[in-house]
């Protein structure tokens, strides 16, 4: 009985010793294994996310500097080519007058061929209004419009405008660019409202 009894116990601290170290094999496979995946997990984190500073810091500079020397290039040029005249004749309403060759018809969803319309409520005449805000800097909303007419040919109109507070007064010469729309081509500021041109 004592020799079954003492193999038993035996058996029993060799279990518990097997069972303590496989429950220890096992922690320690897992806390490893842990460690291996987020190891794992951080380079992918970090090679999908320095790249991809790496990629825009490469990208942006061009990008950045590309607009800025167009931007530049483009406000140098007009600026070089705007043909602005202060008219100093006291007896004539006009205080200068600013012709800009880099101004572009503002675009039309009219097709050809092209009449000019003087309707108020007609797509011609909110286009000839975008193009005398787009030649004069003031928003549609902020125009008063006294006039808009023939310019001496059917694919030419002149406006004369004021902003809305009446601080400001303008006569505008656009002229019909095929399939583009209205574009300006001079605009003169005035002393003095004029209700037609």
């Amino acid at each position: 009985m004592s020799s079954r009894f003492a193999k038993r116990s035996k058996q029993r601290k060799v279990n518990r010793v097997l069972n303590t170290f496989i429950a220890i094999v096992f922690a320690l496979i897992l806390f490893f294994g842990w460690k291996w995946l987020s190891s794992n997990d951080r380079p992918v984190k970090e090679t999908n996310t320095s790249p991809q500073p790496v990629e825009v810091e490469t990208n942006e500079p061009p990008n950045d500097e590309q607009p800025s020397e167009t931007e530049t290039e483009t406000n140098e040029q007009p600026n070089d080519n705007v043909e602005e005249t202060v008219v100093d004749d006291p007896n004539s309403n006009v205080i200068r007058e600013v012709v800009n060759p880099s101004w572009q018809p503002i675009g039309t969803t009219q097709s050809e061929p092209h009449v000019t319309t003087y309707e108020k409520n007609s797509v011609d005449w909110k286009e000839m209004i975008d193009a005398i805000s787009y030649a004069t800097g003031i928003s549609s909303s902020d125009l008063i419009v006294w006039f808009i007419g023939n310019g001496g040919s059917p694919n030419h109109a002149v406006a004369t405008v004021s902003k809305k507070d009446k601080t400001e007064h303008y006569k505008v010469f656009i002229e019909w660019v095929t399939n583009e729309g209205w574009k300006p081509t001079k605009v003169q500021q005035l002393k003095e409202i004029e209700r037609r041109p």
